[in-house]
């Protein structure tokens, strides 16, 4: 009796995933395989995706009406030079243009968005007129940035009122850290319980 394409590959997801939950208990071989597979899988595909979207319409530019393109090109190219060690310092020059065009795109770009908005979102009125609740989290914000700025103040001792400054921008900081964790786990918490409602619900049907 031959097996269906669907009904092969909802097994072959279900191996993956099964051995992938292996290694809760102990390293084994069923979960190198598949975390080398899955590896080896995300490399291929991004090697092909970088060629087909950026390398050949490059060269087909370069060949065609745009011979300018040369120059980027070989400049990407240096930074395999450091996998050869007579020219391995040429690889610095390839890492020095991106740095320095990827510092420049973020200055004219993302600064406003970045700073200049945050900037001037934080500076808000003490009091609102939009009610105690809104007057709160106005407090709260405005008292949680001057703290945390003062924290990183290391010119001065942390006495008097820098001291409770600090303090205060330090639970600020655990407070904001303890909120990511969290946000951290929960997303790792709903793609456990997806391939779980797989694994209890497409592939042994226990519910729907």
């Amino acid at each position: 009796m031959w097996v269906s394409g669907s009904t092969f590959q909802l097994w072959m997801i279900a191996f993956f995933t099964l051995a992938i939950f292996s290694v809760l208990y102990k390293d084994n071989p069923f979960y190198r395989l598949v975390e080398h597979l899955y590896i080896g899988t995300s490399i291929g595909y991004s090697v092909m995706l970088a060629w087909f979207q950026f390398g050949k319409p490059t060269i087909a530019s370069i060949i065609k009406d745009k011979p300018h393109y040369i120059i980027p090109t070989i400049i990407g190219l240096l930074i395999y030079c450091r996998y050869f060690k007579p020219i391995a310092w040429l690889s610095r020059y390839s890492l020095t243009f991106t740095l320095g065009y990827s510092a420049g795109y973020v200055i004219s770009k993302d600064f406003r968005p970045l700073f200049i908005t945050q900037l001037t979102a934080t500076v808000q009125p003490l009091w609102s007129s939009q009610g105690l609740g809104s007057t709160i989290n106005n407090l709260v914000l405005v008292l949680g940035v001057v703290g945390t700025l003062t924290y990183f103040l290391f010119t001065q001792k942390r006495t008097g009122v820098i001291g409770a400054g600090s303090t205060v921008g330090k639970w600020i900081m655990m407070v904001a850290f303890g909120s990511a964790f969290g946000n951290t786990v929960m997303a790792r918490m709903s793609l456990a319980l997806g391939r779980i409602q797989f694994l209890l619900g497409d592939w042994l049907h226990l519910i729907k």
